[in-house]
């Protein structure tokens, strides 16, 4: 009987969950809203906000006060990202679901959680291994700033390896269920999900970049501050945005490539004489052929397309306008 009650309150506490994640409409709002008041009380206490309070290694209290913000920033970002992708991206999986047939719906919602529990290690020996001084390994010696600045760093990659793996997975899922989907490649309006799929993550990951931006809050640009972050970013991005439609792509190129081995078969059989009757139907065999040619192996549009470069060129130019206002400063007080 204890382990049926058991049961019943993993089950009920299961339900209130996902009522939490999927369904109530306020949820990013308050968890983002939480998450943004518990940090800044947390750090305000630990003394970062004071004037003076900068460790050693900040070259200005302005500079630190800029990691502080995106140490507050990025957990709440991400919350509110995942609660948001993840309905968005159930979405999308729900018009291919009704669509095809397939049940990527329930993919999206459901992960294991040791999964998330092993990535969000690797993410917490990420913060260790190239985020935190080496002196500041030695928790228990700095002062109580410096200890809230590594629990900062600690806490954004350890949520960013439970979060990543999550889109990983549904891009995965996505994948797999392109194996089943029928193809038209003259008219693959039934394949965008698989590219607006990308399209969040994308968006989701430039987001996280431009608000990196906030490190510059003392008008200085420091490569360094970056560098880190896109070498996890930079090869996201290429896998969520393409492999969710890879194996669509391929399907795309093997059919574009039979129906032009048929064609060309037909247009090497066909007549060359002037007959009229002739000359049409080599004249159709052609045209199909250029179609054919022209033809996209990849489920996009134009407006997809331009939404990508728009997401990506984002961060770039949050970067160049830092450097550019560091620079314009300089000059006005040179």
């Amino acid at each position: 009987s204890t382990l049926v009650v058991i049961e019943a309150i993993s089950i009920a506490m299961n339900s209130r969950f996902h009522r939490f994640i999927y369904q109530w409409p306020l949820t990013h709002y308050v968890l983002g809203i939480a998450i943004l008041l518990f940090l800044t009380a947390f750090y305000s206490i630990a003394g970062a906000f004071n004037p003076g309070s900068a460790p050693w290694y900040f070259d200005s209290d302005r500079e630190f006060q800029g990691m502080v913000l995106m140490l507050i920033t990025m957990p709440a970002y991400i919350a509110i990202c995942y609660v948001k992708g993840t309905r968005r991206s159930r979405e999308i999986a729900a018009s291919v679901d009704e669509a095809n047939g397939t049940e990527l719906a329930d993919t999206v919602i459901n992960y294991p959680i040791r999964l998330s529990l092993t990535f969000g290690f690797v993410g917490f020996l990420y913060a260790v291994l190239f985020n935190i001084p080496s002196f500041g390994l030695n928790f228990l010696s700095v002062d109580n700033t410096e200890k809230a600045t590594i629990i900062g760093q600690v806490m954004v990659w350890t949520i960013m390896g439970v979060f990543l793996p999550v889109r990983c997975r549904i891009a995965y899922a996505f994948n797999r269920a392109s194996q089943s989907v029928p193809i038209d490649i003259f008219e693959p309006g039934n394949l965008r999900p698989f590219a607006q799929i990308g399209l969040v993550d994308v968006l989701i990951i430039s987001g996280a970049l431009v608000i990196s931006t906030v490190q510059s809050l003392d008008f200085a640009f420091r490569p360094d501050n970056y560098s880190k972050a896109l070498v996890i970013a930079l090869p996201a991005i290429f896998y969520l945005a393409i492999y969710p439609m890879w194996r669509l792509h391929q399907r795309m190129v093997n059919i574009r490539q039979v129906q032009l081995e048929e064609l060309n078969i037909r247009i090497k059989a066909a007549s060359k004489d002037i007959d009229i009757d002739h000359i049409n139907q080599l004249e159709i065999l052609l045209q199909r052929r250029e179609r054919v040619l022209a033809v996209s192996t990849w489920p996009v549009d134009i407006t997809i397309v331009q939404r990508f470069l728009l997401y990506i060129v984002i961060p770039p130019l949050a970067w160049i306008g830092a450097a550019l206002v560091e620079l314009m400063i300089d000059g006005f007080i040179g």
